[in-house]
């Protein structure tokens, strides 16, 4: 069964620093699995465009990196009150 990291953001939070940081998550990833550890890991992330809020799938080691790096950019961007991480399974 899948688990997964939600990160939820306030309101007006950008975007495109979002997926920035989730970009440079996947790159250390990449730097530390190598390109094909990460792409054959089924490591997976889910960004809505609707709502300030996405998913990462920390099933796999993989998974579990990005969402660590991820977190802690976002912490250094947003603060430690600047989001909410709920970890749950089956990604409900």
């Amino acid at each position: 069964m899948p688990v997964v990291c939600r990160f939820k953001f306030p309101e007006g939070t950008d975007g495109e620093t979002i997926e920035t940081h989730l970009a440079f998550a996947v790159i250390s990833a990449e730097c530390t699995f190598g390109k094909p550890g990460v792409r054959t890991s089924g490591a997976a992330y889910f960004l809505s465009k609707e709502k300030p809020q996405m998913a990462i799938d920390v099933s796999t080691e993989v998974g579990e990196h990005i969402a660590k790096v991820f977190a802690g950019l976002i912490i250094r961007e947003l603060g430690e009150e600047g989001f909410t991480v709920e970890r749950m399974a089956g990604g409900s």
